[in-house]
């Protein structure tokens, strides 16, 4: 039997109220030389009766159950590791592809020489399936400092995971986003403006929704470290952008002077003028952020005086 062409790895804990939608997408794809590898690890609701029904049903898929709960990260390495195909991608088990998606970000890759990475828009829904929107993910090359990621809709070339070894576990709830911006200090990207492809399901209990100010710390932290390869990947004018985003970080949100002061002096080195203008709006963040604590203290003050007045 010849090798797949594309491995799709499923991660899945606790996936039955949607995983059914999730493989029935996979199976009924127009590229059909695929495998799909689904990683249980560890559910404690009917999932494992679920998949094992499908792997029955079709020689495509196979099932990895793990013997201890490891998490998003190293579920998705176990799964890679098992894969064969030329080219990765993984997908969750509350989303879903549409029928053209795998063939058409194959067609990107073999079309555009030189690419490794595809990535595209994806469709939002919520809990029964209804459209409540899109999300654009924009071209990483144009403005690597609002760029999102490669979001949920991606294929890349098997090598890119065996040269980043796989995903990273201590960067659990943003391990894609941080290993798609280590790939993107490497290989090429091409971005694919369409979000028919994929549909993205929103609900209270996604770890998005859940961890939106940790993972916002996370990124951070994460694309810090990885701070000296970007300094040799992006243009002066994206870097000065970067140094800005981090000198404000640092400065309002982490009351961390001494970091923000690190990189207004980068950000001052290529571009004075944003540096200048960067210090003037901390400061005034800063001032704006003691009037409205003094207002809230005075008024507070004056609220507790009247009412002792009061007979």
């Amino acid at each position: 039997m010849a090798e797949p062409v594309i491995s799709v790895i499923l991660p899945t804990y606790n996936g039955s109220t949607y995983i059914r939608t999730s493989i029935d997408s996979c199976l009924t794809q127009s590229f059909t030389n695929f495998e799909l590898i689904i990683v249980n690890d560890c559910s404690t609701d009917n999932t494992a009766a679920i998949i094992e029904a499908y792997a029955k049903q079709d020689s495509r898929i196979t099932i990895i159950h793990n013997s201890i709960n490891k998490k998003l990260p190293q579920s998705l390495n176990t799964g890679f590791d098992a894969a064969k195909g030329k080219y990765f991608t993984w997908t969750s088990d509350d989303n879903y592809y549409a029928p053209h998606a795998l063939q058409t970000m194959l067609d990107a890759l073999e079309k555009n020489t030189g690419t490794d990475l595809v990535y595209a828009d994806y469709t939002l829904i919520d809990n029964d399936g209804k459209v409540t929107g899109t999300r654009a993910f924009k071209n990483v090359y144009n403005n690597f400092t609002a760029w999102l990621g490669c979001g949920a809709c991606f294929l890349y070339k098997a090598e890119i995971h065996t040269a980043l070894k796989g995903y990273n576990p201590s960067a659990f709830l943003i391990e894609d986003y941080e290993f798609f911006v280590r790939a993107f200090l490497q290989y090429q990207f091409i971005y694919v403006a369409d979000p028919g492809l994929y549909f993205y399901r929103e609900h209270a209990a996604s770890l998005t929704t859940t961890q939106n100010s940790s993972i916002n710390d996370l990124s951070k932290i994460f694309i810090e470290r990885l701070m000296p390869g970007l300094e040799n990947k992006l243009p002066s004018h994206q870097l000065a952008l970067l140094y800005r985003k981090y000198a404000v970080y640092y400065a309002v949100l982490k009351n961390n002077s001494g970091k923000s002061y690190q990189y207004l002096q980068k950000l001052y080195g290529i571009a004075k003028l944003k540096a200048l203008v960067t210090l003037v709006y901390i400061i005034a963040m800063k001032f704006s952020w003691v009037f409205r604590f003094l207002f809230f203290g005075v008024s507070s003050f004056f609220k507790l005086l009247m009412g002792k007045k009061q007979p």
